[in-house]
């Protein structure tokens, strides 16, 4: 895995980042991480997120996220369903397409609306794909200056059905770069000191 090529979109404060399973998670539900789990569970939410507002949406959605990270599907599942905020319904989106069930993740990513992430996600995703070997199926992320989340939960469907570990490899990066670019709007939201 190409970690050197994705580090500019891994950027994280230290204390965030051991919380977290350092390898890029699976297009699909994967195995919990019970290490990282039982690390979350003991996480004191004002030390870690830098802010008093521990209850807040974009905490949450931190939450919601890192839980999603590292296996924990149905407990990200138990946050994003109760944060009505975008944010709130893209991470209950990709929870949905790693399940897989894409019919809900597109219902949860049109809940999610026009986000002003799109264009910024879809530069990123572009130049990582420039600095990439990619397969012909993959090809179209070239073209990715707008983020199109149904096009990547076909995307996704179409890897995993076709069992095409090259794609699914260079989509679990894609992934990932999405991943960070969302956990840092959130948690640039909640207002922590930690950045």
């Amino acid at each position: 895995m190409s970690f050197r090529l994705l580090e500019p979109f891994f950027c994280l404060p230290a204390n965030i980042s051991k919380l977290l399973e350092p390898s890029l998670p699976p297009l699909g539900p994967g195995q919990p991480r019970i290490r990282f789990g039982e690390q979350l569970l003991n996480v004191e939410l004002e030390a870690t997120f830098g802010t008093k507002r521990t209850e807040s949406s974009a905490v949450m959605c931190c939450l919601a996220g890192m839980w999603l990270w590292n296996g924990f599907l149905e407990r990200s599942h138990n946050f994003s369903q109760s944060i009505d905020t975008p944010e709130g319904s893209w991470w209950h989106g990709i929870m949905h397409r790693r399940e897989p069930d894409a019919g809900n993740a597109a219902y949860w990513f049109r809940c999610v609306g026009e986000h002003s992430l799109f264009s910024a996600l879809g530069d990123n995703v572009q130049k990582h794909a420039a600095q990439t070997e990619l397969p012909d199926e993959a090809q179209w992320l070239l073209e990715c200056t707008h983020w199109k989340p149904q096009q990547f939960i076909d995307a996704c469907e179409s890897a995993r059905r076709d069992s095409n570990e090259t794609v699914c490899h260079v989509l679990r990066e894609v992934a990932a770069i999405e991943w960070y670019t969302l956990f840092n709007h959130c948690l640039d939201m909640a207002g922590g000191t930690n950045r």
